[in-house]
């Protein structure tokens, strides 16, 4: 009898533990890790109806709060692996959404995307307006994980217009940095702790299977290298930053 899908995922996922995470490419099989739910496809065709409006109302932006709130737990329980997620108020910040596991699928993950031990949990918040994020919200984050939540290994800010001093998509390539951007690079050095920004092509991206950890990891390994260039695209499959003398010879 034929093996279930579910059954040959937990044989990956099982087999993953014996596979050096440090020098071996797995990126592949972050698609096991992550399974759309189909449920979410309605609510990106919402946002994405929202994004297209030139005005909207004070009411049509209340609205896109709450659906972007919903579209991060959709994303987020589409993980491998989580046992735990919470939307709280603690005793100061109100947190949208922190998640976490204790499974073999959830510490593969963490391990894969680079971190985990004793900070697997992962933060997220959501900020439907229309403004980039600012320095002063980013310090908010970096201080609830330093302070508040010292379980979270990641910060995530799922946002539509990304955050300041962050690169822009066709911009020339940034060769100093400021804003909330500086911010995210003091807090990565200080604790190595990441905390990244989703934009709407990020979260626009989501409906596809294993689209949510890839995008994780490429945005870490963008505050790792500081290369002053937009993360590449969900499409892009093999990353190429080289001058034109070195460009020419894989492409």
């Amino acid at each position: 009898m034929a093996e279930s899908q579910e059954s040959l995922v937990l044989h990956i996922i099982e087999s993953l533990q014996k596979v050096d995470l440090e020098t071996t490419d797995i990126d592949p099989l972050l698609s096991y890790l992550y399974t759309a739910k189909s449920s979410l496809s309605e609510y990106l065709r919402e946002l994405e109806t929202f994004i297209s409006l030139n005005s909207p109302s004070n009411k049509q932006r209340q609205s896109a709060g709450y659906l972007l709130e919903k579209i991060v737990l959709l994303s987020f329980s589409g993980l491998k692996g989580y046992t735990c997620v919470k939307s709280f108020q603690s005793a100061g910040p109100q947190h949208d959404l922190l998640i976490s596991g204790d499974t073999i699928a959830w510490k593969t993950l963490c391990e894969t995307l680079g971190f985990g031990n004793c900070c697997d949990c992962i933060l997220i918040e959501s900020k439907a307006i229309k403004a980039k994020v600012g320095d002063n919200q980013f310090a908010r984050l970096c201080n609830v994980i330093d302070i508040n939540l010292t379980q979270v290994g990641v910060g995530i800010f799922f946002t539509l217009n990304g955050a300041s001093g962050f690169p822009e998509v066709d911009s020339p390539r940034q060769r100093k940095i400021g804003d909330a951007r500086l911010r995210q690079a003091l807090f990565f050095a200080k604790t190595r702790k990441p905390i990244i920004v989703f934009d709407k092509i990020d979260i626009l991206n989501l409906g596809k299977n294993g689209s949510l950890p890839k995008i994780i990891k490429r945005k870490i390994r963008d505050i790792q290298e500081l290369s002053g260039l937009p993360c590449a695209l969900l499409e892009i499959c093999t990353e190429v930053d080289l001058p034109p003398h070195l460009r020419d010879l894989i492409t």
